[in-house]
């Protein structure tokens, strides 16, 4: 049985969030999810339209683009940037800028434009701007490109503010009725975000860097997909969108909608061949032995959903605990050498999640969250496999349950090794192994140190979308299990002398190896190295903030 949440605070409310949840034991698996596009039935609201209603301006996410100009060096990976104008928009709507990206990413993004629907001729939702700024020009510079270009800043009436900036291939100031600006009251204070492309030299006035921008804050905050682009003497800041209607989840999914992305959109998850943990319900949990621990108290059993759970107090004020069983077993990649840490790092349970990203306008899946222990990643669904050409396969990784989008041996946290070190671990590997064979880790020998985590296709799979309840949504009245606002752990803290752990294991090594293992070993998260029982998924940041990125 799966558990959902939807939700929309912890994106923005042009994106909404399925949040699917199962338990599993010695392992708590959290499934995040947002979902690619449906047939058209059952159709509510705002949501999958095309465009939103932000209560006086109407938002509608551009499908096609021309391109402006673009580079072919600098940025990230060298590559360059590109910038683009939205294009084959309907009949009322406005470009409010353009867009831009560093051409080592596919094209792919969420990029709004704006129509007034206050009926206000005067003091409407949009306006010209005045005049234009020359932020940057690439004439005369060492740049690669084909032709010149400009970087202009719209300069807004009183009242209204820029939300985005307009590139040119000429140096003549862009016209006037090329761009809107938005009435100060439908806008948003923004911050810098990623850095997309830069240039400098000696003169200040060549120097320009260009960053993505995203609100600065989260519940009614509309971000428009623009640039922010800065030369050495300009600090001005761009605004975003902001949701002023009275019902503010009119393009939120209702509940067919939230069925039909469950059915068919929900992912497959692939445990390794040689997994021992495998889900169960939380019911199923509470029914079979687990006992509440409190101070002072005798340990006794969970009644019903959760009834007994203390829902006020702290991390460490109780905990839930099975009988003894076999214990997780954490690995270790040093250069060739994978090295078993015991104890070390065994947890009784955790609270895993994978989060897809879908915007409300055409139900696209914008992006897929990977929870791989303390943090994780962010990737494009492209880089997944998809079953039935919509749903993403994950691979969760041999008893720590990381997830990975590859069948393969990862290093989570991996990090470099000095030179002569690695050397030195490779002749110490090869005196070992005749086969002068060494094993293969993110596709090909490893140099550095880290978590290793597994990974392979194997008949242990999970449909996710097999039963499920939803168990929180967070724009409609709705009921909560009593186990979702637990705020103790989900197993028990355990300590042990780490230093007595480390030696044991130390002692198999040979000694040059023995003497780096215990060196990098002290650099590993601490979060890794011992056994804490997680909170729930309700008391994590994930809940209703940004994801942890490593």
């Amino acid at each position: 049985m799966f558990m959902y949440q939807v939700d929309w605070k912890n994106s923005y409310l042009h994106f909404c969030n399925i949040i699917m949840y199962y338990f599993l034991l010695n392992d708590e698996f959290l499934l995040k999810a947002l979902f690619l596009p449906m047939d058209h039935h059952h159709i509510g609201g705002d949501f999958r339209k095309g465009a939103i209603d932000l209560g006086g301006l109407e938002v509608y996410e551009a499908l096609y683009f021309k391109k402006i100009w673009d580079t072919h060096s600098g940025g990230p990976k060298g590559l360059g940037a590109s910038f683009y104008e939205p294009t084959s928009i309907p009949s009322g709507f406005n470009l409010i800028g353009h867009y831009c990206k560093p051409n080592s990413i596919a094209m792919f993004a969420t990029v709004l434009t704006a129509k007034d629907t206050t009926g206000d001729p005067s003091q409407g939702a949009l306006k010209s701007p005045i005049d234009y700024t020359l932020i940057w020009t690439s004439k005369g510079l060492n740049v690669s490109q084909r032709e010149d270009g400009y970087i202009w800043l719209p300069i807004a009436p009183n009242g209204y503010k820029a939300i985005g900036h307009i590139v040119t291939t000429s140096p003549v100031k862009p016209s006037l009725d090329k761009v809107r600006c938005v009435r100060s009251d439908f806008t948003d204070l923004t911050k810098v975000d990623k850095w997309i492309w830069g240039h400098k030299m000696l003169t200040s006035t060549s120097i320009v860097n260009l960053h993505t921008i995203k609100p600065k804050g989260r519940v009614l905050s509309v971000p428009a997909g623009m640039f922010l682009a800065r030369n050495s003497s300009n600090t001005h800041e761009l605004a975003c969108l902001k949701m002023v209607k009275n019902n503010p989840y009119s393009a939120m999914p209702n509940s067919l909608q939230i069925g039909e992305m469950i059915k068919a959109y929900a992912p497959w998850v692939y445990f390794h061949p040689d997994e021992q943990y495998f889900p169960s319900s939380v019911l199923w949990f509470f029914q079979n032995g687990v006992e509440l621990h409190q101070p002072g108290q005798i340990p006794r059993p969970v009644i019903n959903d959760g009834d007994n759970l203390q829902n006020n107090g702290g991390a460490d004020d109780a905990f839930l605990d099975l009988p003894s069983d076999q214990p997780n077993k954490e690995r270790f990649q040093l250069g060739p050498f994978t090295i078993d840490l015991g104890i070390i790092g065994e947890h009784v349970s955790d609270w895993e999640h994978i989060t897809l990203r879908v915007d409300n306008f055409h139900g696209n899946l914008r992006g897929v969250y990977l929870s791989q222990h303390a943090k994780g990643q962010w990737l494009t669904p492209r880089e997944f496999e998809l079953i039935g050409g919509t749903r993403p396969v994950v691979y969760a990784s041999l008893h720590g349950h990381a997830h990975y989008f590859t069948p393969s041996a990862h290093t989570h946290l991996a990090r470099n090794l000095d030179p002569k070190d690695i050397e030195m671990l490779y002749d110490e590997f090869y005196k070992m192994n005749s086969s002068r064979k060494s094993p293969i880790v993110n596709g090909g020998n490893f140099i550095g140190f880290g978590v290793r985590d597994d990974t392979a296709k194997s008949n242990n799979v999970m449909d996710i979308a097999s039963t499920y309840n939803v168990i929180y949504v967070d724009y409609k009245p709705f009921g909560i299990e009593p186990w979702v606002s637990y705020t103790g752990r989900w197993g028990p803290k355990i300590t042990y002398a780490f230093a007595n752990e480390v030696m044991k294991i130390a002692n198999k090594l040979p000694d040059k190896v023995k003497r780096l293992f215990i060196k990098v070993l002290q650099k590993i998260p601490a979060e890794l190295l011992g056994e804490e029982g997680p909170q729930g998924p309700k008391m994590k940041e994930s809940w209703s903030g940004d994801e942890r990125v490593k």
